[in-house]
């Protein structure tokens, strides 16, 4: 594995005599197998729908684009990380899908002078005091769902929620921003292995404790099988279950079916949003993939169309650094989310919805708007970030 480590010096130097670039290259390093695989590959979608959109022409250059597949692994990340940074030598990365695997690269690619641009992934600490003046999320931090159905069951006044995730970092950080807001007692957390797929156990203790509602945050395979086992036993029509958007969205009703009905979930997004923007993504993708996009798409597409309004910003001179960093700063693009601003720590300030899932009026399963749980949030870790601008 080869190493990259440049001084602040050696950056400035490098800034300094770039020459002008004639091609934006973009890599788009994310989970396209392996256990994750499935919010990869639709951030993935997502990224392409914008580059055909754009006519993969950024600031009249025109785009070189890598996807690499880090199979949800760390080393297969790092490996990736290598080939982006000293083999294409891209201006860009995006997708960085999962926390496991975003950590170990995250500092190759910013202290490379490479604009990292985090399309689903949000470890709290790049918010906070580990932010970075490359490093850039159109996502989320991954306290901002779980602050949404924290504060959703304080409202709904549940006294006792059972909470329960994957045990790994966005499980527990996830879990953990939950338990801060719920004012109510927590029973648990309790945390099960990847891939657990049998919830036997965790459905008799639920059934045990008689909580008000329940708090999972279990994606992928996990997610849905837990789903599925929580509706058979007849749990959903009796103890309300409160999840984020991975546990139930269009790439999950298949396997889901009328399992999924009734499952209520934060995100920072959903089709119903009315922006210009939103529906000509959401009427893209639907032709595109004869079905209905999942927010990791819309936050694939959102990542690349920031990234261009930056490129154009600077008239394709992205060669200079601190000038690109400005327009990026500037957010100047349409998000799918309407209004769109970068906080002090490159995080977004956004609003967070709560969802349920029920059938349309053709009888297929949707997530439909219940409230929004929040608006205009900025995570409380920006107060930690040093950065000002």
């Amino acid at each position: 594995m080869r190493r990259f480590a440049l001084t602040t010096t050696m950056l400035v130097a490098l800034g300094a005599g770039a020459q002008a670039a004639d091609v934006v290259k973009i890599g788009n390093l994310t989970q396209l197998s392996g256990a994750l695989a499935a919010p990869g590959s639709e951030t993935k979608r997502g990224i392409d729908l914008a580059l055909e959109e754009l006519g993969n022409k950024m600031g009249g250059l025109p785009v070189r684009y890598y996807p690499v597949d880090d199979k949800s692994n760390p080393a297969e990340a790092i490996n990736g990380a290598s080939k982006l940074i000293d083999d294409l030598k891209v201006d860009f990365v995006t997708g960085l899908g999962a926390s496991n695997t975003l950590i170990p690269v995250f500092k190759s690619f910013v202290d490379a002078n490479i604009f990292l641009v985090g399309a689903l992934a949000g470890p709290r600490q790049y918010a906070g005091n580990e932010c970075h003046p490359n490093g850039f999320f159109v996502s989320f931090t991954n306290d901002d769902w779980p602050t949404a159905a924290g504060q959703y069951m304080t409202n709904k006044s549940y006294k006792r929620v059972f909470f329960l995730a994957a045990d790994y970092q966005a499980g527990k950080e996830h879990i953990e921003a939950a338990i801060r807001t719920f004012k109510g007692e927590a029973i648990g957390p309790f945390y099960t292995p990847l891939p657990q797929l049998d919830f036997a156990p965790e459905i008799s203790r639920i059934r045990a404790e008689k909580p008000d509602a329940v708090f999972s945050f279990l994606v992928g395979s996990g997610g849905i099988a837990f789903s599925k086992q929580y509706s058979q036993g007849g749990l959903m029509g009796q103890i309300p279950f409160v999840t984020e958007d991975p546990v139930a969205n269009p790439l999950t009703f298949p396997a889901q079916g009328d399992a999924a009905l009734g499952i209520i979930m934060a995100t920072n997004w959903h089709m119903g949003l009315d922006n210009p923007a939103n529906k000509r993504f959401v009427d893209t993708f639907r032709k595109k993939y004869s079905r209905d996009p999942a927010t990791f798409a819309a936050l694939g597409y959102d990542a690349i169309k920031a990234i261009d309004g930056a490129v154009r910003g600077v008239n394709g001179k992205i060669e200079d650094k601190d000038a690109l960093r400005a327009a990026m700063r500037k957010a100047n693009f349409d998000s799918v989310r309407g209004k769109f601003k970068f906080n002090n720590n490159h995080f977004p300030i956004q609003d967070l919805f709560m969802m349920e899932v029920k059938k349309d009026e053709k009888g297929n399963l949707t997530s439909a708007l219940k409230e929004i749980a929040i608006a205009d949030w900025q995570d409380p870790l920006h107060a930690q970030c040093p950065m000002k601008w």
